[in-house]
């Protein structure tokens, strides 16, 4: 960057913003979502304050694969939850026994839960605490767009409210999956449907991605594989307006999901005690 063009190095983010959503994106966006894309970017505080940062770096750059291998891995450990009673020949026991059908219920659905909230924070925690320990914290209340790979980033946000949404966002993600997987397990009395599940909900979409259709593009920004990687998902220009208000796409993924896990599971209950 030449001396003369420093002075005009905020402006030009926006105005580069602008040229693209009259141009290239025109027909992707509403004027109000237009309007609310550009009114981010001039309200973004600036000058950035900029500090060393290779940990977090490091950190987010392979967060999705660590939140999405273990997903895979939580995938099998719930799924054999349900079906089991049912290939062993137990079933019949476990439902006649005094409490079969209501506390016995109850404590495998929550030993689901206890499961994926162990698994997914010792497997986070362990990971942060590896990377961010050989490379150091520092930068942790910079501004997201000081990094190159965030620079279009319309959400204001610091370094460490970015690892706190992805740490969230993963969690409740893998909780609704696992969900999933379990009502699965409940329903067809099998581990092995049930096991697929997560490799439908994380890899389907990198097929529908390919189709060039802004209607599909909508529902794509929405889909559960998303909370799994939020890190990446706030660097992209997913926007939902709802009741005349404009809002991106990561604040109503954890709300839709979040309530999603909560309502999962006693539907779970409820399939398993019918059986």
């Amino acid at each position: 960057m030449t001396e003369e063009a420093a002075g005009a190095f905020y402006e030009n983010r926006t105005r580069l913003l602008q040229e693209w959503l009259a141009d290239e994106a025109g027909d992707q966006y509403s004027e109000a979502e237009k309007a609310y894309l550009i009114g981010q970017y001039e309200s973004l505080e600036s000058p950035f304050y900029y500090d060393y940062r290779k940990g977090w770096t490091q950190l987010f750059t392979f967060a999705p694969t660590v939140v999405m291998i273990t997903m895979l891995f939580l995938g099998y450990l719930v799924a054999g939850i349900f079906s089991n009673e049912f290939v062993w020949r137990a079933d019949a026991v476990f439902f006649a026994s005094c409490h079969g059908r209501d506390r016995a219920v109850a404590a495998k659905v929550w030993a689901g839960v206890g499961i994926v909230t162990a698994v997914y924070w010792m497997v986070t925690l362990i990971y942060s605490a590896a990377v961010l320990g050989y490379l150091g914290a520092d930068g942790w209340n910079c501004p997201v767009q000081t990094e190159q790979g965030d620079w279009k980033c319309f959400y204001h946000l610091t370094v460490w409210q970015k690892y706190v949404l992805i740490a969230a966002g993963g969690y409740v993600g893998c909780l609704f999956m696992a969900g999933l997987c379990m009502l699965v397990s409940a329903k067809v009395r099998s581990a092995v449907p049930a096991v697929m599940v997560p490799f439908v909900l994380i890899f389907l979409p990198s097929f529908l991605g390919n189709l060039e259709s802004a209607a599909v593009n909508k529902i794509l920004g929405l889909l559960p594989d998303r909370l799994l990687q939020v890190g990446t998902a706030l660097d992209y220009f997913d926007l939902y307006t709802l009741g005349g208000r404009v809002m991106g796409a990561v604040p109503i993924l954890l709300v839709l999901y979040g309530i999603g896990a909560a309502a999962v599971l006693p539907v779970v209950y409820w399939c398993f005690v019918r059986s």
